[in-house]
């Protein structure tokens, strides 16, 4: 993908764990957009041991974690920075609510669809140590669940794709 197709002062990034989206979202940053990662602001607060709190715990963090992110972005659009999100995106109604934070500060945002197959997916993740936010562990049957029950985005949503085999 060539970041010279992205037009926008906000990005979104879309995808499941190891498909590539922080990786992307560093060329962002060194191109001046500021990133927001969930996964930093996890690791910022739980380290390695967020891997081992059961999962029903994971889901809650990840959530109040993800409405403090979306807080942050409005914060960031009131001062004129530019912004990739680096963040699953898993489910429609994430994007959209994203999405209306954008266009109610008069931002149409990009939204970046990372895919990979299955066997690349899993190929990343599991040589991952958990020994920092972009390396945080993820088991087989964590993203066995999140590949059956992510949300691609659907035409309407204007995104672009970027595959990895």
């Amino acid at each position: 993908m060539n970041n010279d197709e992205i037009d926008s002062r906000v990005v979104l990034m879309c995808g499941i764990s190891g498909s590539g989206k922080t990786y992307y979202s560093r060329q962002l940053e060194n191109q001046g957009y500021r990133r927001l990662s969930i996964d930093e602001q996890i690791w910022g607060r739980y380290g390695s041991g967020f891997a081992d709190l059961p999962p029903e715990r994971r889901k809650e963090i990840f959530m109040d974690v993800t409405a403090e992110l979306f807080v942050r972005l409005g914060e960031m659009l009131e001062n004129g920075e530019k912004v990739v999100v680096d963040s699953t995106m898993c489910k429609r109604i994430k994007r959209d609510y994203a999405r209306n934070i954008c266009r109610k500060h008069g931002v149409e945002p990009a939204i970046i669809y990372m895919t990979a197959p299955l066997p690349v997916l899993w190929k990343r993740l599991s040589g991952r140590l958990g020994n920092g936010p972009d390396d945080l562990i993820v088991s087989h049957s964590d993203l066995m669940s999140y590949f059956e029950n992510f949300e691609a985005p659907m035409p309407d949503e204007n995104y672009m794709v970027f595959k990895q085999t």
